[in-house]
Parts: C-alpha cells; structure tokens; sequence
C-alpha cells in the first residue's frame, strides 16, 4: 500500500493508528469526541457527553454553580478512563466561554489538570478560529459566515474568499441571556440586538450562507427537518431558507416549555435553552439578509483535527478519503473501483470537476454492499452512501451517490428503495445517476472485482453508439450477461452499443 493510500485509510506510513480525541468543556456540555478512519475524513467512534451547565446559574461573585462543576469534574475523571482504554490516543483539551470568565476557572483548571488532562483555555478569537477550521475542514469550499453558538457566547467569523478573515465573540449565548434576562425570553431581543449592534461588518448582503455551528442551532434545524417530514435524517450540509429559518425561529420562541419537551431528540436539559438560542439566530439573519442556513457537523473540535493535519492530508478531497476508507474495509478488492473510474472517463469525459470527482467517489464505493445477502447488497449500499460520514457532499449529491450504487447491484428497472429521497433529485439527475451506475453494474459483471483486466479498456460515446473498447484478450468475456449490461447501458444513453477490439 502506498504511503497516500495509508494515509487516506486512516493510518500513517509507520503503520501507526491515527485515533485522535478532543475533550470540549463547554458552558453548557462536556463533551469527549475519539475520532478514527481517514486522516482527512475521520469518523466519530465515541461522542459521549454531560450536559453539567457550567456557564447556568453561576454565583453573584461569579464563580461557577457548584454543582455543576461537581458533575464535570466526575464526567472528565469518566473520560479519562475512557480514553486510556482507548489506547491514550492523542487529546486536545479545551475549556470556553463559562471556563475562560469566571472567577474560580483557574482553580478549576487546577483540578483539571489533577485529572490527567492538559487544558488550553481557548479566548473568543481562538474559538471563532477553530470553528471555522472546522467548517472549512469538512466543506473546503464553505464560503460566508460561520455562526457557532455555545452556551455562554457566539462565535462570528468570516471565511471563504476574503483573504482577512473577520471574527468576533459575543456575549449572547442561551446560558448568558438566561441569566441577563431572568429567564425572561421578552427582555432577550433588546440584549440580542445591543450585541449584535456592535458588529460593524455584519453588514446586509455581504454573506449569502450562514453555517450554523453548535448543538442548539442543530436542534433548532432538526425540528424544521421533522416539520418537513424531511427525506434524509443526516444533518449536515441540511439547508434552510432565511425565511424558513426565521419561521421556525419564531416558532420556537413562542414554545411552552411543556411543548418543547414533546418534541422527539431534545435534550431535556437544552429545552429551556433552544429558544434563546432561536432569537439569537434569527436576529443574524435578519441583520445579514443571508439567502440560507446551512448545518455543519464540523465546529470546534474537528477545527482541533484540521489544525494538527499536515498540509499534504489538507490538500485531500475529504470525500474520496472517506469514499477510500469505506472501500478499503467493506470492498473485497478495494482498487477495483478506480480502475471502473479510469474505463467510465471517457463515457462522461465532457463531466465538469465536480462532477468528476463524485463519480470518482462512487465507483470508489462500487463494491461496498459485496459481503451482503445477494438479495440486499442495493439496499445497503444505498444505505451506505445516504448515510456514512461522507464531508464535502451535499445531500443531492449523496443521494446521487446512493442511487449510483442501487442501480449497479439491481439494475435500471428495479423499484426504487426510496422514493422520497430520489425526489430531492431532478429527472435529470437521476438520469445521470443511473447512467453511472449502469457503467458500474456492466463493468462489474464484465471483470468482477478484477480491475486489472480493465487495463487498456474504455467506454465513449461515438454518435449514435457507446462504444466498449479494449484489447483482444477481454472479448473472451465478453459473454450474453455483460453483453446485455452493455446494451442496458446504451439504452439509457439512447443508443446502441458496440464492441471493439484490438490486438
């Protein structure tokens, strides 16, 4: 295996694993995150987390409740024992805003540190850095503000194509407006707005996205998601429009809090605190007139992960490394996709970039449904693709992905697995996805899991044909069932199909 390959896989040229964890004492949880899988992609094997609200009810000198930090000390002696049963992989630390202000978080540093933890008490500046690594490490090409709401503060800052990032933390996290306002959520928009007042860059029309960062703006999406009766369960990279947003922001806010609590994957302990947050986000898209919110998985810890990547691993497509690492673990031969990559080139070669890459990350994943019941090896892969940590994929083109390899294990006729997740597609998207996983399935049966007999072979469009070209040797397969995936494939294009051969 080459050094890329390992590195892609997950682990370094020494052979060494690359598990990396990331403790994040928040003023509202504390979270323990051990990641694992591609270095550029990695994967989220432990996400345990206490929600102790170290930045709720502090005292008037303040100092941190009591009992709050009686519950984080005792869940991060829990996340000690954990990591070191993990193998003590590598940890960032990090202690926030509750941490960072109050007058006792040095003495709580201390006992931290009793622990076995090295904590960085990160400032607003570093935060709002770190939150945009974070976007930008799982969507290279994110370009708007990054919005991250914690407990105890908010995190603004600029990223894309402005060369001098713009950044600023405020004081309007749920925990601190609750303790401004007495709990009073009428006495909030005014506080908000002073804050939000003191942004001179937050101008009207200078970011069309909002990248929303934070547990309580992902739950504020969440909701919508059910109210949509939403296809796909996966929140990243789900958008919202400004006024969908503002909707149920306003919504939210009006909320009992006996009528937040019948809502399904609330934290009961983040109830309180969801409409706070939800006037807090509202107030920035109205100041902004951002055309759409998008949700991002990546914040703060998995900025930590990027910020300790080499430039060469940075400079990978997150997608493909992902894509690679799937294959690698779930693929009897996990080469032969690139070699069904190089043969459909020329099929598709007017694809733009983009384009070219997703089809590249597909036919990577051609054979991940291979140790699956016959019977169900489209069903899982369809599955796979939907629903795997894949980053820089937006949910139309993981559907794409999905129905890519649906069509390559069942065929073009075969009743779709899902029918209201194809719908987030166009007639012509989905055209294009069978289309791709036709090549797949026609390849796939030509030379199974034996991309070396693909050396040398191409398939092209020429007029009013797709041609299937190679040498001599691979006629010898060329037999009833993949000449009859061949000519399925030419129908989709809607032409005929044609073979040659050569000495």
């Amino acid at each position: 295996m080459s050094d890329k390959a390992m590195i892609s896989s997950g682990v370094s040229a020494s052979g060494q694993s690359t598990r990396r964890a990331v403790v994040d004492i928040g003023s509202n949880s504390v979270r323990l995150v051990i990641y694992d899988g591609a270095a550029r992609a990695p994967s989220q094997i432990c996400n345990e987390k206490a929600l102790c609200g170290l930045g709720r009810d502090m005292a008037p000198d303040g100092s941190m409740n009591a009992d709050s930090v009686k519950l984080a000390l005792s869940t991060l002696r829990r996340f000690r024992l954990l990591l070191d049963r993990h193998g003590a992989p590598p940890t960032h630390v990090i202690a926030t805003a509750a941490v960072r202000e109050a007058t006792d978080g040095e003495q709580f540093v201390r006992d931290v540190k009793n622990i076995g933890f090295d904590v960085e008490t990160i400032d607003g500046e570093r935060e709002a850095a770190l939150a945009a690594m974070g976007v930008l490490s799982y969507n290279p090409d994110a370009n708007g503000l990054v919005g991250d709401m914690g407990g105890g503060s908010l995190e603004l800052v600029s990223i894309g194509r402005k060369k001098n990032a713009d950044a600023i933390s405020l004081s309007v996290g749920p925990l601190r407006l609750m303790q401004k306002t007495g709990n009073d959520i009428a006495l909030a928009p005014k506080i908000i707005d002073k804050e939000i007042s003191k942004v001179e860059w937050l101008t009207p029309g200078r970011f069309e996205t909002l990248y929303a960062v934070g547990g309580a703006w992902r739950a504020v999406a969440r909701i919508q998601m059910r109210l949509r009766s939403y296809a796909l369960s996966v929140l990243h990279q789900f958008e919202m429009s400004r006024s969908e947003t503002i909707r149920i922001c306003d919504l939210i806010a009006r909320q009992s809090r006996r009528s937040l609590e019948e809502i399904p994957g609330i934290p009961r302990r983040r109830i309180d605190t969801l409409p706070f947050a939800a006037l807090v986000l509202k107030e920035i898209l109205m100041r902004t007139k951002a055309e759409r919110m998008v949700v991002s998985a990546g914040g703060v810890r998995e900025g930590l992960i990027y910020e300790s990547m080499t430039a060469e691993i940075r400079a990978e497509d997150p997608l493909f490394s992902g894509a690679a690492f799937f294959s690698e673990r779930l693929s009897p031969a996990g080469q032969f996709g690139a070699a069904v990559a190089r043969v459909t080139d020329t099929l598709f070669a007017d694809d733009n970039g983009n384009d070219r890459r997703l089809r590249r990350a597909t036919c990577a994943l051609i054979d991940v449904g291979a140790y699956f019941h016959p019977d169900l090896r489209g069903d899982h892969a369809f599955d796979t693709a939907l629903r795997a940590p894949f980053y820089a994929v937006s949910h139309k083109e993981r559907v794409s992905i999905a129905l890519s390899l649906f069509v390559r294990y069942n065929g073009r006729r075969a009743a779709f697995p899902d029918d209201q997740t194809i719908g987030l597609l166009s007639w012509e998207e989905q055209q294009r996805a069978m289309r791709i996983g036709l090549a797949m399935r026609f390849l796939s049966t030509l030379a199974p899991k034996a991309g070396g007999l693909l050396d040398g072979c191409a398939l092209r469009l020429d007029g009013d044909a797709i041609v299937f070209s190679g040498p001599r040797i691979i006629e010898q397969l060329m037999e009833e069932l993949p000449r009859r995936r061949l000519q399925s494939l030419a129908a989709a294009f809607e032409r005929e199909a044609r073979e040659e051969f050569s000495d």
